[in-house]
Protein backbone atom coordinates (compact mmCIF):
# COMPACT_ATOMS: atom_id res chain seq x y z
CA UNK A 1 0.00 0.00 0.00
CA UNK A 2 1.29 3.06 -0.97
CA UNK A 3 2.19 5.54 2.00
CA UNK A 4 0.15 9.02 2.88
CA UNK A 5 1.59 12.07 0.97
CA UNK A 6 3.10 9.63 -1.62
CA UNK A 7 1.94 10.23 -5.49
CA UNK A 8 0.24 6.51 -5.53
CA UNK A 9 -1.87 7.30 -2.59
CA UNK A 10 -2.56 10.87 -3.95
CA UNK A 11 -3.84 9.26 -7.09
CA UNK A 12 -5.52 7.31 -5.32
CA UNK A 13 -7.74 9.90 -3.71
CA UNK A 14 -7.71 11.68 -6.97
CA UNK A 15 -9.79 8.68 -8.39
CA UNK A 16 -12.38 8.63 -6.20
CA UNK A 17 -12.75 12.61 -6.89
CA UNK A 18 -13.07 12.82 -10.41
CA UNK A 19 -15.60 9.88 -10.77
CA UNK A 20 -19.11 11.55 -11.20
CA UNK A 21 -17.78 15.03 -12.21
CA UNK A 22 -19.09 16.92 -15.52
CA UNK A 23 -19.31 20.46 -17.31
CA UNK A 24 -20.26 22.07 -20.56
CA UNK A 25 -18.15 22.84 -23.12
CA UNK A 26 -18.68 24.95 -26.63
CA UNK A 27 -16.16 25.31 -29.57
CA UNK A 28 -17.00 28.21 -32.26
CA UNK A 29 -20.67 28.74 -33.77
CA UNK A 30 -21.95 25.35 -32.14
CA UNK A 31 -22.20 24.73 -28.80
CA UNK A 32 -22.87 21.40 -27.03
CA UNK A 33 -19.64 19.43 -26.30
CA UNK A 34 -17.98 18.95 -22.71
CA UNK A 35 -15.14 21.20 -21.88
CA UNK A 36 -14.39 19.83 -18.53
CA UNK A 37 -13.07 16.22 -19.65
CA UNK A 38 -11.63 17.30 -22.37
CA UNK A 39 -8.94 19.69 -20.42
CA UNK A 40 -8.65 16.94 -17.68
CA UNK A 41 -7.70 14.47 -20.29
CA UNK A 42 -4.68 16.57 -21.58
CA UNK A 43 -3.77 17.76 -18.66
CA UNK A 44 -2.77 13.74 -17.98
CA UNK A 45 -1.12 12.94 -21.63
CA UNK A 46 1.30 16.53 -21.85
CA UNK A 47 4.22 16.25 -24.18
CA UNK A 48 6.17 13.04 -24.16
CA UNK A 49 9.39 15.13 -24.07
CA UNK A 50 8.71 16.93 -20.57
CA UNK A 51 7.42 13.78 -19.02
CA UNK A 52 10.95 12.22 -20.24
CA UNK A 53 12.69 15.07 -18.09
CA UNK A 54 10.37 14.42 -14.81
CA UNK A 55 12.03 13.50 -11.59
CA UNK A 56 11.11 10.02 -10.06
CA UNK A 57 9.21 10.66 -7.29
CA UNK A 58 9.94 10.15 -3.53
CA UNK A 59 11.08 6.92 -2.20
CA UNK A 60 12.17 5.63 -6.19
CA UNK A 61 10.70 4.23 -8.74
CA UNK A 62 9.26 5.83 -12.03
CA UNK A 63 6.57 8.83 -12.51
CA UNK A 64 5.14 6.92 -15.65
CA UNK A 65 5.36 3.74 -14.57
CA UNK A 66 2.53 1.92 -13.09
CA UNK A 67 3.68 -0.11 -10.10
CA UNK A 68 0.89 -2.86 -10.41
CA UNK A 69 2.06 -4.31 -13.65
CA UNK A 70 4.91 -2.13 -15.05
CA UNK A 71 3.28 -0.74 -17.73
CA UNK A 72 3.72 3.54 -19.09
CA UNK A 73 0.87 5.04 -17.02
CA UNK A 74 0.80 8.67 -16.19
CA UNK A 75 -1.36 8.67 -12.80
CA UNK A 76 1.36 9.06 -10.31
CA UNK A 77 2.33 11.75 -12.78
CA UNK A 78 -0.94 13.56 -12.87
CA UNK A 79 -1.25 13.82 -9.20
CA UNK A 80 2.16 15.74 -8.74
CA UNK A 81 0.97 18.71 -11.05
CA UNK A 82 0.55 22.31 -9.46
CA UNK A 83 0.55 25.48 -11.14
CA UNK A 84 -0.18 26.36 -14.78
CA UNK A 85 0.78 23.38 -17.27
CA UNK A 86 1.38 23.39 -20.92
CA UNK A 87 -1.24 20.71 -22.80
CA UNK A 88 -0.50 19.89 -26.74
CA UNK A 89 -3.62 18.22 -28.57
CA UNK A 90 -3.51 16.95 -31.82
CA UNK A 91 -6.83 17.55 -34.55
CA UNK A 92 -7.76 15.09 -37.21
CA UNK A 93 -11.11 16.60 -38.23
CA UNK A 94 -11.01 15.98 -41.52
CA UNK A 95 -12.93 19.16 -42.61
CA UNK A 96 -9.93 21.27 -41.68
CA UNK A 97 -7.35 18.56 -41.58
CA UNK A 98 -4.63 17.75 -39.38
CA UNK A 99 -3.38 20.46 -36.54
CA UNK A 100 -3.02 20.96 -33.21
CA UNK A 101 -3.69 22.72 -30.09
CA UNK A 102 -1.44 24.44 -27.19
CA UNK A 103 -3.35 25.05 -24.11
CA UNK A 104 -2.33 26.78 -20.76
CA UNK A 105 -4.26 25.00 -18.18
CA UNK A 106 -4.72 26.37 -14.47
CA UNK A 107 -6.64 23.87 -11.95
CA UNK A 108 -7.21 26.25 -9.06
CA UNK A 109 -5.37 25.10 -5.74
CA UNK A 110 -3.40 22.19 -8.23
CA UNK A 111 -3.83 18.61 -8.82
CA UNK A 112 -4.03 18.29 -4.37
CA UNK A 113 -7.39 20.21 -4.97
CA UNK A 114 -8.43 16.41 -6.29
CA UNK A 115 -7.26 14.69 -3.74
CA UNK A 116 -8.32 16.99 -0.60
CA UNK A 117 -11.92 17.95 -2.67
CA UNK A 118 -14.72 18.65 0.14
CA UNK A 119 -17.61 16.29 -0.45
CA UNK A 120 -20.87 17.70 -2.18
CA UNK A 121 -24.34 17.83 -1.81
CA UNK A 122 -24.71 14.30 -3.16
CA UNK A 123 -21.96 12.77 -1.44
CA UNK A 124 -18.90 13.30 -4.13
CA UNK A 125 -16.13 15.46 -4.12
CA UNK A 126 -16.50 18.68 -5.76
CA UNK A 127 -14.15 19.17 -8.53
CA UNK A 128 -11.78 21.77 -8.72
CA UNK A 129 -12.26 24.66 -10.95
CA UNK A 130 -10.39 25.40 -14.25
CA UNK A 131 -9.13 28.14 -16.66
CA UNK A 132 -7.22 28.09 -19.66
CA UNK A 133 -6.10 29.65 -22.90
CA UNK A 134 -6.15 27.96 -26.00
CA UNK A 135 -4.99 28.40 -29.18
CA UNK A 136 -5.40 25.96 -32.50
CA UNK A 137 -3.82 25.75 -36.07
CA UNK A 138 -4.71 23.18 -38.71
CA UNK A 139 -2.86 22.64 -42.21
CA UNK A 140 -5.68 24.51 -44.10
CA UNK A 141 -5.57 27.97 -42.05
CA UNK A 142 -8.34 27.23 -39.80
CA UNK A 143 -7.56 28.88 -36.24
CA UNK A 144 -8.58 29.55 -33.06
CA UNK A 145 -7.30 31.48 -29.73
CA UNK A 146 -9.75 32.30 -26.80
CA UNK A 147 -10.53 31.55 -22.96
CA UNK A 148 -12.54 29.06 -21.15
CA UNK A 149 -13.58 28.67 -17.73
CA UNK A 150 -15.37 25.96 -15.85
CA UNK A 151 -16.82 26.38 -12.18
CA UNK A 152 -18.30 24.72 -9.54
CA UNK A 153 -20.02 26.49 -6.71
CA UNK A 154 -21.90 26.27 -3.70
CA UNK A 155 -21.08 22.37 -2.75
CA UNK A 156 -21.28 21.87 -6.72
CA UNK A 157 -25.17 23.26 -6.34
CA UNK A 158 -24.45 25.19 -9.39
CA UNK A 159 -21.97 25.04 -11.91
CA UNK A 160 -21.00 27.30 -14.56
CA UNK A 161 -18.87 27.29 -18.14
CA UNK A 162 -17.74 29.86 -20.52
CA UNK A 163 -16.06 30.28 -23.80
CA UNK A 164 -14.76 33.84 -25.15
CA UNK A 165 -12.60 34.01 -28.07
CA UNK A 166 -11.57 34.39 -32.33
CA UNK A 167 -12.43 31.64 -34.55
CA UNK A 168 -11.66 31.62 -37.96
CA UNK A 169 -13.05 28.01 -39.56
CA UNK A 170 -12.12 27.25 -43.00
CA UNK A 171 -15.20 24.85 -44.38
CA UNK A 172 -17.14 23.30 -46.90
CA UNK A 173 -20.60 24.05 -47.76
CA UNK A 174 -22.51 21.39 -50.20
CA UNK A 175 -25.64 21.63 -52.04
CA UNK A 176 -28.01 18.32 -52.75
CA UNK A 177 -25.61 17.15 -55.94
CA UNK A 178 -22.50 17.12 -53.72
CA UNK A 179 -20.74 20.60 -55.21
CA UNK A 180 -18.33 22.05 -52.42
CA UNK A 181 -18.39 25.79 -51.89
CA UNK A 182 -15.40 26.58 -49.42
CA UNK A 183 -16.05 29.72 -47.34
CA UNK A 184 -13.99 31.07 -44.12
CA UNK A 185 -15.94 32.59 -41.33
CA UNK A 186 -13.97 34.55 -39.52
CA UNK A 187 -15.39 36.41 -35.81
CA UNK A 188 -15.69 36.17 -32.13
CA UNK A 189 -17.73 33.66 -30.10
CA UNK A 190 -19.02 34.41 -26.51
CA UNK A 191 -20.92 31.31 -24.74
CA UNK A 192 -22.12 31.90 -20.99
CA UNK A 193 -23.75 28.76 -19.31
CA UNK A 194 -24.88 28.57 -15.52
CA UNK A 195 -27.07 25.27 -14.41
CA UNK A 196 -28.72 24.51 -11.10
CA UNK A 197 -28.45 20.87 -9.19
CA UNK A 198 -31.98 19.82 -9.17
CA UNK A 199 -32.11 19.17 -4.99
CA UNK A 200 -29.50 16.03 -4.64
CA UNK A 201 -30.29 14.66 -7.91
CA UNK A 202 -28.06 14.12 -10.68
CA UNK A 203 -30.46 16.56 -12.42
CA UNK A 204 -29.09 20.47 -13.91
CA UNK A 205 -31.02 22.97 -15.36
CA UNK A 206 -30.19 26.39 -16.40
CA UNK A 207 -29.62 29.02 -19.10
CA UNK A 208 -27.51 29.56 -22.08
CA UNK A 209 -26.56 32.70 -23.93
CA UNK A 210 -24.26 32.24 -27.19
CA UNK A 211 -22.87 35.55 -29.20
CA UNK A 212 -21.55 34.87 -32.49
CA UNK A 213 -20.14 38.07 -34.79
CA UNK A 214 -18.75 37.28 -37.57
CA UNK A 215 -18.16 37.64 -41.34
CA UNK A 216 -18.60 34.59 -43.77
CA UNK A 217 -16.40 34.62 -47.04
CA UNK A 218 -16.84 32.25 -49.75
CA UNK A 219 -13.52 31.84 -52.14
CA UNK A 220 -16.03 31.64 -55.40
CA UNK A 221 -18.54 34.22 -55.93
CA UNK A 222 -21.02 31.76 -58.71
CA UNK A 223 -23.24 30.11 -55.38
CA UNK A 224 -26.48 29.16 -54.69
CA UNK A 225 -28.37 32.30 -53.93
CA UNK A 226 -29.35 30.82 -50.63
CA UNK A 227 -25.15 30.89 -49.95
CA UNK A 228 -24.67 34.02 -51.67
CA UNK A 229 -27.08 36.20 -49.29
CA UNK A 230 -25.45 35.00 -46.65
CA UNK A 231 -21.89 36.04 -47.20
CA UNK A 232 -21.73 38.90 -45.53
CA UNK A 233 -21.08 40.11 -41.88
CA UNK A 234 -23.54 38.69 -39.87
CA UNK A 235 -24.17 38.57 -35.53
CA UNK A 236 -26.05 35.57 -34.21
CA UNK A 237 -27.08 36.44 -30.20
CA UNK A 238 -29.29 33.87 -28.94
CA UNK A 239 -30.67 32.70 -25.28
CA UNK A 240 -32.24 29.49 -24.24
CA UNK A 241 -32.68 26.53 -21.17
CA UNK A 242 -30.63 23.76 -21.13
CA UNK A 243 -30.62 20.50 -19.12
CA UNK A 244 -28.77 17.94 -18.27
CA UNK A 245 -29.01 14.62 -16.79
CA UNK A 246 -25.38 12.78 -16.15
CA UNK A 247 -25.16 9.33 -14.38
CA UNK A 248 -21.64 8.61 -16.30
CA UNK A 249 -19.13 6.48 -13.82
CA UNK A 250 -16.30 8.19 -14.75
CA UNK A 251 -16.00 11.62 -17.01
CA UNK A 252 -12.73 10.58 -18.93
CA UNK A 253 -13.96 7.06 -20.49
CA UNK A 254 -17.12 5.78 -19.17
CA UNK A 255 -18.25 1.91 -19.01
CA UNK A 256 -21.49 2.79 -17.36
CA UNK A 257 -24.25 5.27 -17.16
CA UNK A 258 -26.12 7.46 -19.34
CA UNK A 259 -26.09 11.54 -19.76
CA UNK A 260 -28.70 13.33 -21.02
CA UNK A 261 -28.74 17.12 -22.04
CA UNK A 262 -30.96 19.31 -24.20
CA UNK A 263 -31.16 22.32 -25.25
CA UNK A 264 -33.44 25.19 -26.91
CA UNK A 265 -32.41 28.44 -28.28
CA UNK A 266 -34.05 31.49 -29.18
CA UNK A 267 -32.02 33.81 -31.79
CA UNK A 268 -33.68 37.26 -32.56
CA UNK A 269 -33.26 40.99 -32.72
CA UNK A 270 -34.95 41.33 -29.44
CA UNK A 271 -31.27 39.58 -28.54
CA UNK A 272 -29.08 41.84 -30.70
CA UNK A 273 -29.35 38.74 -33.36
CA UNK A 274 -29.59 39.86 -37.17
CA UNK A 275 -30.96 36.66 -38.20
CA UNK A 276 -34.77 35.01 -36.51
CA UNK A 277 -34.49 31.60 -36.04
CA UNK A 278 -34.97 28.78 -33.19
CA UNK A 279 -32.18 25.58 -32.59
CA UNK A 280 -32.98 22.72 -30.95
CA UNK A 281 -31.02 19.55 -30.02
CA UNK A 282 -31.16 16.54 -28.19
CA UNK A 283 -28.29 13.88 -26.98
CA UNK A 284 -28.10 10.85 -25.38
CA UNK A 285 -24.93 8.88 -24.56
CA UNK A 286 -25.46 5.34 -23.02
CA UNK A 287 -22.63 3.09 -21.67
CA UNK A 288 -22.48 -0.63 -20.45
CA UNK A 289 -20.22 -3.00 -19.32
CA UNK A 290 -22.14 -6.00 -20.19
CA UNK A 291 -18.90 -7.90 -19.77
CA UNK A 292 -15.38 -7.38 -17.84
CA UNK A 293 -13.94 -7.07 -21.14
CA UNK A 294 -16.50 -5.73 -22.99
CA UNK A 295 -18.35 -2.20 -23.03
CA UNK A 296 -20.87 -1.35 -25.03
CA UNK A 297 -22.02 2.71 -25.88
CA UNK A 298 -24.43 4.48 -27.80
CA UNK A 299 -25.15 7.60 -29.30
CA UNK A 300 -27.86 9.33 -30.12
CA UNK A 301 -27.88 13.28 -31.10
CA UNK A 302 -30.90 14.90 -32.95
CA UNK A 303 -30.78 19.02 -33.57
CA UNK A 304 -33.40 20.97 -35.58
CA UNK A 305 -33.75 24.87 -36.60
CA UNK A 306 -36.79 26.98 -37.62
CA UNK A 307 -36.64 29.95 -39.09
CA UNK A 308 -34.82 32.35 -40.92
CA UNK A 309 -31.14 30.44 -39.70
CA UNK A 310 -27.77 31.23 -41.56
CA UNK A 311 -26.62 28.38 -43.79
CA UNK A 312 -23.79 27.49 -41.23
CA UNK A 313 -26.44 27.40 -38.21
CA UNK A 314 -27.89 24.27 -40.51
CA UNK A 315 -27.50 20.84 -38.34
CA UNK A 316 -25.39 18.19 -40.08
CA UNK A 317 -24.84 14.64 -39.33
CA UNK A 318 -21.98 13.86 -36.68
CA UNK A 319 -20.14 10.19 -37.52
CA UNK A 320 -16.49 9.25 -37.39
CA UNK A 321 -15.81 9.19 -41.44
CA UNK A 322 -18.43 11.99 -42.11
CA UNK A 323 -16.19 15.59 -42.17
CA UNK A 324 -18.43 18.58 -40.16
CA UNK A 325 -21.27 20.12 -42.54
CA UNK A 326 -21.07 17.33 -45.55
CA UNK A 327 -24.69 16.09 -44.65
CA UNK A 328 -27.04 19.53 -43.65
CA UNK A 329 -30.61 19.84 -43.33
CA UNK A 330 -33.18 21.42 -41.38
CA UNK A 331 -33.36 18.49 -39.11
CA UNK A 332 -30.35 16.44 -39.06
CA UNK A 333 -29.97 12.65 -36.81
CA UNK A 334 -26.99 10.99 -36.08
CA UNK A 335 -26.81 6.99 -34.31
CA UNK A 336 -23.77 5.20 -33.94
CA UNK A 337 -22.73 2.19 -31.65
CA UNK A 338 -19.33 1.13 -30.05
CA UNK A 339 -18.12 -2.13 -28.72
CA UNK A 340 -14.83 -2.22 -26.40
CA UNK A 341 -13.35 -5.27 -26.29
CA UNK A 342 -9.85 -5.58 -23.77
CA UNK A 343 -7.22 -7.58 -25.18
CA UNK A 344 -5.26 -6.94 -21.63
CA UNK A 345 -5.78 -4.46 -18.76
CA UNK A 346 -4.29 -2.11 -20.81
CA UNK A 347 -5.10 -2.53 -24.73
CA UNK A 348 -8.99 -2.80 -26.15
CA UNK A 349 -9.81 -3.43 -29.68
CA UNK A 350 -12.69 -0.54 -31.02
CA UNK A 351 -15.63 -1.33 -33.62
CA UNK A 352 -18.23 1.07 -34.21
CA UNK A 353 -20.79 2.05 -37.07
CA UNK A 354 -23.63 4.53 -37.40
CA UNK A 355 -26.20 6.30 -39.66
CA UNK A 356 -27.25 9.86 -40.07
CA UNK A 357 -30.41 11.39 -41.83
CA UNK A 358 -31.39 14.70 -43.09
CA UNK A 359 -34.32 16.32 -43.46
CA UNK A 360 -34.09 19.59 -45.75
CA UNK A 361 -37.58 21.08 -45.28
CA UNK A 362 -37.78 24.19 -46.73
CA UNK A 363 -33.77 24.70 -47.40
CA UNK A 364 -34.04 24.47 -51.37
CA UNK A 365 -30.30 23.70 -52.68
CA UNK A 366 -29.94 20.64 -50.20
CA UNK A 367 -32.15 17.45 -50.17
CA UNK A 368 -33.02 14.60 -48.04
CA UNK A 369 -29.93 12.36 -47.55
CA UNK A 370 -29.23 9.50 -45.30
CA UNK A 371 -25.77 8.23 -45.14
CA UNK A 372 -23.56 5.40 -42.95
CA UNK A 373 -19.85 5.38 -41.58
CA UNK A 374 -18.02 2.61 -39.82
CA UNK A 375 -14.55 1.76 -38.17
CA UNK A 376 -12.05 0.47 -35.84
CA UNK A 377 -9.61 1.32 -33.58
CA UNK A 378 -7.63 0.86 -30.29
CA UNK A 379 -7.24 2.13 -26.67
CA UNK A 380 -4.53 2.32 -24.37
CA UNK A 381 -4.98 2.87 -20.91
CA UNK A 382 -2.84 5.51 -20.21
CA UNK A 383 -3.71 6.30 -16.51
CA UNK A 384 -4.94 3.41 -14.76
CA UNK A 385 -6.09 5.64 -11.41
CA UNK A 386 -7.97 7.78 -13.40
CA UNK A 387 -9.77 5.56 -16.21
CA UNK A 388 -8.56 7.41 -19.02
CA UNK A 389 -7.75 5.48 -22.38
CA UNK A 390 -6.44 7.21 -25.64
CA UNK A 391 -5.82 5.82 -28.99
CA UNK A 392 -6.78 6.20 -32.54
CA UNK A 393 -9.64 5.35 -34.73
CA UNK A 394 -10.17 4.85 -39.00
CA UNK A 395 -13.54 5.72 -39.80
CA UNK A 396 -14.61 5.47 -43.61
CA UNK A 397 -17.66 7.36 -44.84
CA UNK A 398 -19.20 7.64 -48.22
CA UNK A 399 -16.64 9.54 -49.36
CA UNK A 400 -13.22 9.04 -47.45
CA UNK A 401 -11.25 7.26 -44.66
CA UNK A 402 -10.62 9.51 -41.68
CA UNK A 403 -8.17 9.03 -38.86
CA UNK A 404 -9.39 10.83 -35.61
CA UNK A 405 -7.09 10.85 -32.11
CA UNK A 406 -9.20 10.03 -29.26
CA UNK A 407 -8.84 11.06 -25.58
CA UNK A 408 -11.05 9.64 -22.80
CA UNK A 409 -14.36 8.93 -24.89
CA UNK A 410 -15.00 8.64 -28.53
CA UNK A 411 -18.27 11.11 -27.91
Amino acid sequence: MPTPGTPGSRIQRIRGSVRGASATHVWGVRSGRRLAAPLLCLVAVVAAGALAQEAAPPGGGSLFRDPQDGAFDVSAWAATRTGVLPVVAPITEPAVGYGGALALVLIHGGMAEFANAPKGVTGRPVPPDISAVVGALTENSTWAAGAAHVGFWDGDRWRYSGFAGRISPRLDAYDSRGNAYAFNLDGWVLMQELRRRVGRTELFVGARYLLSDATTRFEISALPPELAVAARETRDSGLGVVAEYDTRDNIFTPNRGVQLKATAMLFDPALGSDNRYQRYSADTFFYRDVHPRLVLSGRLRAQSVRGDEPFYALPFVRLRGIPAMRYQGETAVSLDAEARWALTPRWWLVGFAGSGWTDAGPVRYLKDEAVGAAGVGFRYLIARLLGLQTGLDFAKGPERWAMYVVFGSSW
